[in-house]
């Protein structure tokens, strides 16, 4: 029990650290706070359902064309919109994202109704038994696809000459200019691949959660709470922070209570907030 408890766990959190990492490059890069990363999930979840009612393509062969076509989609939002947020108020640069979250949502329900909508045929079906564990195959998919693109933004921002352009942007904007930086380039990457990684999370959710205009609400309230739980600005914090409170969603449903499950993450928020007010890897 335990270890399967520890798989179903790993999956949600895997789900919830792909969020959460967008919005903690977003955040780090522009001082930023992206409300808006849910429904970019959610849009990546309606256009793998098109692919897939359009021309059979399952949910992992619309990762690419997810992630392009939401990278498209964040750059030119940020072009449009925050680039010119930026330039006012504090206040307004905080609340423009969750106004867009708004405009998105009521958007899809005048498009694509309430309607709940599910991937009708997947490639990978049935599971995997190994006695102590049984592996769905519609869940194990999610879990690659996460730990896949984790590795490889850490490369590109850690190997690359523009990663670690965004990086040092992240560390020191005034710094970064001197040295020949494009500070404006860096945030425009910054959220066009933010916007791609929740695109990407949206393909993989869709193997095995419904589709509807509000999907991506409930995940971005505990994508935010990871990014927080983690450590703001810190991308492998918010990985981790995802993580544990998937670990931690699924073993207080299993062994407590479902109702208690939610409650439980909150708990741990605040009690690392309590003790590490910075979160886990905050600086």
């Amino acid at each position: 029990m335990v270890i399967q408890c520890i798989f179903e766990g790993l999956v949600i959190g895997s789900i919830l650290a792909l969020i959460a990492m967008g919005i903690a490059l977003i955040w780090g890069v522009m001082n930023v706070l992206s409300f808006s990363q849910g429904e970019f999930l959610m849009i990546g979840m309606y256009i793998t359902f098109f692919l897939n009612q359009k021309f059979g393509l399952d949910p992992i062969f619309s990762i690419p064309l997810a992630a392009i076509a939401m990278f498209i989609v964040g750059v030119l939002i940020y072009k449009s919109l925050i680039q010119r947020a930026l330039k006012g108020p504090v206040l307004s640069q905080r609340l423009v994202t969750f106004a867009l979250s708004m405009v998105l949502v009521n958007g899809m329900l005048m498009l694509a109704t309430s309607e709940f909508r599910t991937i009708p045929k997947v490639l990978f079906t049935g599971t995997i038994d190994f006695g102590f564990l049984v592996i769905s195959k519609e869940k194990l998919v999610p879990l690659i696809v996460s730990v896949t693109v984790t590795l490889l933004l850490f490369l590109f921002m850690n190997r690359t000459k523009t990663g670690k352009g965004i990086r040092a942007t992240s560390m020191d904007k005034n710094a970064a200019e001197l040295v020949g930086i494009n500070i404006e380039f860096s945030y425009t990457l910054a959220f066009g691949i933010a916007s791609a990684i929740a695109g990407v999370a949206g393909c993989v959710l869709s193997y095995y959660y419904y589709i509807t205009p509000t999907s991506g609400s409930s995940f971005l309230l505990f994508g935010l709470i990871a990014v927080a739980l983690g450590g703001f600005g810190s991308i492998f914090g918010a990985y981790v922070g995802g993580i544990l409170m998937g670990l931690v969603d699924v073993f207080a449903g299993v062994y407590f209570n479902t109702a208690f499950k939610y409650v439980a993450v909150c708990i741990l928020f605040m009690l690392v907030v309590s003790f590490r007010p910075k979160g886990l890897f905050g600086k």
